[in-house]
């Protein structure tokens, strides 16, 4: 390889959801500003491209593993196999995305610059538990993040948790936002609607979007729809699929709610489950409020793009990103307790350990936004123009060095 410097950045498979969004657009992105870029994937069991990623992409593909023997080849596999490549394509610059593929980064470091990108929260990640949690929080973060190079982080409250919980200091941490490639956002946005799904669109439609899980809490935002349509009549669209979605489908009958599984035919209801769809944009202009419930997040997509779409929100002040994306300042550590309602959208208290007054606020403030006028594409431009695809791909560059 020639030119410009030589960038591996690394990720642990392919596929819909937003760290996988992240590192196909960067190494485009890279390439297409002359550097030469291989994007490697550690686990090879998803080979559909949603997103746009560089020429060369390499699928690392372990042995099978069922038991501890198994999975400590399989590691072994990774490892040699990536030392491999960073010799054979002579790396400058080594970025990971993601916990597992940071390890794989920072154990096989040369000569190369390692960079691990930190995408969502170590602390409040409910999924990091038990013994192997542990081990994770209390020995692997604070050992081997400290042998990178530079850390960079998707907000601040991140870059500050690092700092504060695992002890890196401040010089190696970076922050960068995820960056929109916010023409395409808006093209896609513009795209017609079916006949059909025009017709869920007759009444106002709070929508949301995010894998079935539990970090997403969907069925916190069901309960308080039951609540909201006491004063208006709308409805709530769900785009996206997961291991709860039968689960959540009888909580919504059980609150006397009527569910549609769309399937290109409309059918009149409360809730609509639409599963994944590639083009979410154009279904954010045709809503009225975009809702997001989770308990954690990294830096939420789905929020900064339905502001790009210039969609009124509200949002869980979970940790982290919410509060960054809407400029919500001054608010410390802790999450807040009562509402905050700024020009674009609300920041709300979390719905993990649901009370009547969080219900209240949340129904309160999901119904200001569906009678009130939408605000302007100014005030929407004040927050997005931070999110654009130059500004943050410089500072990317500034990172490679």
């Amino acid at each position: 390889m020639t030119g410009k410097k030589n960038i591996l950045l690394l990720g642990s498979e392919l596929g819909k959801g937003g760290a996988e969004r992240s590192i196909s657009l960067l190494s485009y992105h890279l390439e297409q500003a002359g550097y030469n870029v291989v994007l490697c994937i550690l686990s090879g069991k998803d080979r559909v491209q949603y997103y746009k990623t560089c020429k060369e992409v390499i699928f690392v593909d372990p042995p099978e593993s069922s038991n501890v023997i198994q999975k400590i080849g399989a590691w072994r596999y990774r490892l040699k196999r990536i030392k491999q490549i960073k010799k054979e394509y002579k790396i400058d610059v080594s970025i990971s995305f993601l916990e597992g593929p940071d390890y794989v980064n920072v154990l096989t470091k040369g000569k190369e610059k390692i960079v691990l990108s930190i995408r969502g929260s170590k602390m409040f990640d409910k999924v990091i538990s038990g013994w192997m949690g542990t081990v994770r929080k209390k020995a692997l973060i604070p050992f081997l993040y400290k042998r990178a190079d530079t850390i960079v982080c998707v907000t601040q409250a991140l870059a500050d948790e690092l700092h504060i919980y695992f002890n890196i200091s401040y010089r190696k941490l970076k922050v960068i936002f995820n960056f929109y490639e916010v023409e395409e956002v808006l093209n896609n946005a513009n795209q017609p609607l079916t006949p059909e799904e025009e017709k869920i669109f007759s009444k106002q439609v709070i929508i949301t979007s995010g894998r079935l899980h539990v970090a997403k809490e969907h069925d916190k935002l069901i309960r308080i729809l039951k609540r909201v349509k006491e004063h208006s009549d709308a409805r709530l669209m769900i785009l996206g699929d997961g291991e709860l979605h039968t689960e959540l489908e009888a909580l919504a009958e059980s609150l006397g709610l009527t569910v549609c599984n769309w399937n290109g035919k409309y059918k009149d209801a409360d809730l609509y489950f639409m599963g994944f769809r590639k083009n979410a944009f154009k279904y954010y202009k045709h809503s009225t409020v975009f809702a997001l419930s989770s308990s954690w997040e990294g830096f939420p997509n789905v929020l900064a793009e339905a502001l790009i779409c210039n969609k009124p929100v509200v949002s869980t002040d979970c940790p982290t990103g919410p509060r960054e994306i809407l400029h919500v300042e001054g608010l410390g550590h802790d999450p807040i307790t009562k509402a905050i309602r700024t020009p674009v959208g609300t920041l709300l208290p979390l719905l993990h350990d649901i009370t009547e007054d969080i219900t209240q606020q949340w129904t309160d403030e999901i119904n200001y936004w569906l009678d009130s006028p939408t605000p302007s594409a100014e005030e929407f431009n004040k927050l997005t123009n931070r999110f654009t695809l130059g500004t943050l791909l410089s500072e990317w560059q500034k990172v490679i060095g």
